[in-house]
């Protein structure tokens, strides 16, 4: 026995002898030795023992740093205890394996190259030969603890070197095996940069290839994150933590599956800005909170569901203009260029796997804020906030309806509401909206640059519900209104139009059947002016550009625009829009007029417009009917009723304007410049009818014109060569009225179509045809069909016949309809006949003072004969004698001698005229100084006829 304890003994001590005199000296030189040849640098170390009596190995203080002598790699402590349960265990067991205050610095140099890759055994120069694998070697550790001081990552590579670190880490694990399958517990437990921490704990079987455990990380910065990735993206991280809990399990033995159960993500104070803030101003994103809460995965199915995502405090900011969006441009990326080939059979993957699924129960935006600036707003600056967003029920693939409610308010004014269901698949979906107070005036950048007007005040409020599909509006029904509008031309004070009001009721659009119903429109106290320029232009016309007008005439050659072809290349026709508003009303309106083209500026208010245009339609038959009253200047009496079909084709239409009692002084500015005098006073009824069928214009025009006088004459250039005062006083009856008719056609496809020159030209022809035919409308007034401008007489004669009398009393009694008139009496005669005529009375006149008895001459007796044939043989030379004529022949011999003078002929014109105004003022009572005679002439051209020419006069 004691041979054996001797034997034992010795061979301790020689164990023991080993270990101190070989073992422990090798240990501490070969290493170091190897480490020098091999590597070719330092390896440094306090001490290395190894403890024969426990068989642990400890390394203290331990260095390897770089070539150039930087820090490297460093501990405090290495330990691995071998345990004596090895002889009876399957595989090594280690009762402990350690590492303490562990530093790691990995560095990669400029080169791409890293500061352990001379560390790293060369890659083989050919294809390794396959090798079956080998099995898992037996290795049981029943505390596992590593405790790392810092590791610390360097990349030198970039031109902006970046470096990133994590503190205090500890691992521990309790009884990790290759060989016993129950699961052992594990702890990790970091500090990284800036102060987050990462906690993760649970327990792990490597033969049964299974872990589970709870993951949490806490306020982890997001900074070294962004500064890794800072080369390659645009924008700036100022702050930001992410913290993330969840529980796992990982299956690894056939395949990889892992389950994720109540996880969650949250993202606390980011900001983010631009890296050039002179490049990008004003542009950046901030959150209180982004929270993932619920986040359930699935790997095996492939499906992955969240309970809800929420955004808290989102604050967006940015531009954009014609090429550029600044938050696209922030959010850009340059990713640095990879290998790209795909790993054998990954496709193949990919295409036999089952595709992913997911759910998300809720996202919810709350106290959001987006702050952007625009060229297409005025202000350019919109403030949004806040902003709520809520939509539910989110799948993938896309399918379901998502319950969807949105609400926002705009610089603090306008309000919008958005509520409903979306299928995020079709795009189908049916919302209400709401949009409250927003300002018109916002949207003056997007109206055409060749528009010269802009909106100055105005408020849009509609509310109504959309149906969607495929994202598209299908129907729409709306109420709303616009209020307190008005919108004015540029450089100009006064509006161009205004209203209080504009509302509409149950508007219903119906796209896809292309309809259109609206109950009702009201339109309350609408104000518009229409002003004409002293150049003659309107500036309603003047609101466009002049250059628009001549692009658009050379669009085509005709100065026509192609019709185009709503339906695509298939030329299809669409189906017509349907149109039905069976009421509009106007209240309290009113249309301020003003000229300032004539040399005496002219304004006017058709005020007081009240009425409604009622069954305006589409629908074959539909007659829409108009009936709207007001006054003009608050006084005269306006009106339009009647009917009309506006959306013909071609359109229809039956319409009376009507003005009663409008005074005419207030156009004395358009008289002066048109007819060149000024109106004292005259009070005017204006109805005006028309009727439009099958593009054919038919109208009437009636006008009374009461106690018309007019003022002093005016030199203008633009007044018409009429003698005005003679128009009026032949168109103004008894009672001092002016009662015309005018009748007015045209065919309004004639491209020469004016509807005011028509009416212009129709007055005009009216007021010509007087002047220049006044006794012709004297006829008519009394229903004569006699010439009443020529009063006729015997030749010689200056006594009345019973036609001349008749004559005169028709034209008296036009005259007494026409007090006005004035008649100007010249006589008229036929020179050859009543010039014979008065020689046959001078001859007669002899034959008399010769003592022939009356009824002698009368009869013409043989006493007559007898004493005719006597003055011939006594007056005419023996040489002229020829006394074969018969008497009747001298006769005419003898009267045609005797000579009367011209004197004789006027006096005989004079007597016609005299017996003409003599009848007039005796017989018919006509005043003294409405009748005056004109001094007659011997003129052949005037003288075509024995009587009295008149002429009219005012």
């Amino acid at each position: 026995m004691r041979s054996i304890l001797r034997i034992l003994a010795c061979v301790y001590l020689a164990y023991l002898a080993i270990v101190v005199l070989v073992i422990t000296p090798a240990l501490n030189t070969l290493p170091h030795w190897y480490v020098e040849k091999t590597f070719n640098r330092q390896l440094q170390t306090e001490i290395i023992l190894f403890n024969p009596f426990n068989l642990s190995l400890q390394v203290r203080d331990a260095a390897l740093p770089e070539h150039d002598g930087q820090r490297f790699v460093s501990l405090e402590q290495a330990t691995a205890n071998l345990s004596l349960e090895s002889i009876w265990r399957p595989g090594w067991v280690f009762d402990t394996v350690g590492l303490q205050r562990l530093y790691v610095h990995v560095r990669q140099l400029g080169d791409g190259q890293f500061n352990f890759s001379d560390l790293l055994p060369p890659e083989p120069a050919g294809e390794p030969p396959a090798s079956p694998a080998a099995p898992v070697p037996g290795l049981t550790v029943h505390r596992l603890h590593f405790d790392a001081q810092r590791i610390l990552f360097s990349d030198e590579s970039r031109d902006k070197h970046f470096s990133s670190h994590v503190d205090d880490l500890n691992i521990t694990v309790s009884d990790l095996s290759t060989v016993f399958e129950d699961g052992k517990p594990y702890i990790i437990d970091a500090i990284g940069e800036g102060g987050g921490r990462l906690h993760w704990e649970g327990d792990i079987s490597l033969p049964a290839a299974h872990s589970s455990g709870r993951l949490q990380i806490t306020d982890m910065q997001l900074y070294p994150a962004w500064a890794f990735a800072e080369p390659w993206i645009n924008f700036e991280l100022t702050s930001g933590s992410l913290s993330v809990t969840a529980d796992y399990s990982l299956d690894w033995r056939d395949s990889f599956d892992y389950h994720i159960a109540q996880a969650a993500i949250q993202v606390d104070d980011l900001a983010i800005q631009a890296q050039s803030l002179q490049a990008l101003p004003d542009t950046g994103l901030a959150l209180q909170t982004l929270a993932i809460e619920g986040i359930d995965v699935d790997g095996p199915s492939r499906h992955a569901s969240v309970t809800g995502v929420a955004l808290e405090g989102a604050s967006i900011s940015g531009w954009n203009d014609a090429t550029r969006v600044s938050l696209a441009e922030l959010f850009a990326t340059n990713p640095p260029q990879t290998d790209t080939t795909a790993r054998p059979g990954a496709a193949r993957d990919s295409d036999t796997a089952a595709p992913w699924t997911a759910e998300l129960g809720v996202v919810e935006v709350r106290a959001g804020s987006v702050r952007w600036r625009s060229p297409f707003t005025d202000p350019p600056v919109l403030d949004v906030a806040p902003i709520h967003l809520t939509v539910r029920d989110i799948r993938w693939p896309l399918a379901g309806d998502s319950p969807m409610a949105l609400h926002l308010t705009l610089n603090e004014q306008a309000r919008l509401t958005v509520d409903g269901s979306l299928n995020l698949a079709a795009g189908a979906g049916e919302l209400a909206y709401r949009l409250q107070e927003l300002p018109l005036a916002w949207a003056n950048p997007n109206l055409p640059a060749a528009l010269r007007a802009r909106i100055t005040a105005g408020l849009l409020g509609v509310t109504g519900r959309v149906s969607l599909d495929e994202f598209a509006p299908l129907h729409i029904a709306m109420e709303g209104a616009v209020t307190d509008f008005a919108g004015r031309i540029q450089d100009t004070e006064t509006a161009l139009t205004s209203w209080d009001s504009v509302r509409w009721e149950q508007l219903e659009v119906d796209l896809e059947q292309r309809a259109v119903k609206l109950a009702k429109l009201s339109l309350n106290n609408y104000a518009g002016r229409i002003h004409i320029r002293k150049d003659g232009s309107i500036n309603m016309q003047n609101v466009w550009e002049r250059e628009l007008a001549e692009r658009s005439e050379q669009s085509s050659p005709t100065g026509q625009s192609a019709p185009a072809t709503a339906a695509g290349s298939s030329g299809e026709t669409p189906q017509p829009w349907s149109v039905s508003i069976p009421a509009i009303q106007i209240t309290d309106s009113q249309i301020d007029f003003m000229d300032e083209s004539l040399p005496l500026q002219f304004r006017t208010v058709i005020g007081d417009l009240n009425g409604e245009i009622l069954d305006l339609g589409t629908a074959t038959g539909t007659e829409a009917r108009v009936d709207i009253d007001g006054a003009v200047d608050g006084y005269a009496p306006v009106a339009l009723t009647g009917t009309a079909e506006p959306f013909k084709s071609p359109p229809d239409l039956d319409l009376e304007l009507r003005f009663d009692g409008v005074d005419l002084a207030l156009l004395s500015p358009y008289s002066s410049t048109y007819a060149g005098y000024a109106i004292d006073r005259g009070l005017l009824r204006l109805d005006l009818q028309y009727s439009l069928q099958d593009s054919r214009l038919e109208g009437n025009n009636k006008v009374l014109i009461d106690q018309l006088k007019l003022g002093e004459k005016i030199d203008s250039d633009k007044a018409v060569d009429i003698p005005l005062q003679l128009a009026l006083a032949l168109l103004t009856d008894m009672n001092g009225v002016i009662d015309m008719q005018v009748p007015v056609t045209g065919d309004v496809d004639d491209p020469s179509f004016g509807l005011g020159s028509v009416i212009f030209k129709a007055f005009m022809n009216l007021i010509t045809k007087a002047v220049t035919a006044p006794f012709s409308l004297l006829a008519n007034l009394v229903g004569s069909d006699r010439d009443l401008q020529r009063v006729t007489f015997a030749s010689g004669s200056a006594q009345l016949n019973e036609t001349g009398r008749s004559t005169l009393d028709d034209l008296a009694s036009a005259l007494a309809q026409r007090p006005e008139l004035t008649l100007a009496l010249t006589g008229r005669l036929n020179l050859s006949a009543d010039r014979e005529r008065l020689q046959e009375e001078r001859l007669q006149e002899e034959l008399l003072a010769a003592g022939l008895p009356q009824d002698e001459l009368e009869q013409k007796g043989p006493q007559w004969e007898e004493l005719i044939q006597q003055r011939y043989l006594e007056q005419a030379p023996e040489a002229e004698t020829d006394k074969s004529i018969g008497v009747l022949e001298q006769y005419q011999h003898l009267a045609h001698s005797i000579v009367v003078p011209d004197s004789d002929l006027l006096a005989l014109a004079e007597a016609r005229a005299v017996a003409v105004k003599t009848y007039l003022l005796n017989e018919r009572q006509l005043a003294t100084d409405r009748a005056v005679i004109e001094q007659p002439s011997l003129d052949k051209k005037a003288n075509q006829f024995s009587g009295v020419e008149l002429d009219v006069g005012a």
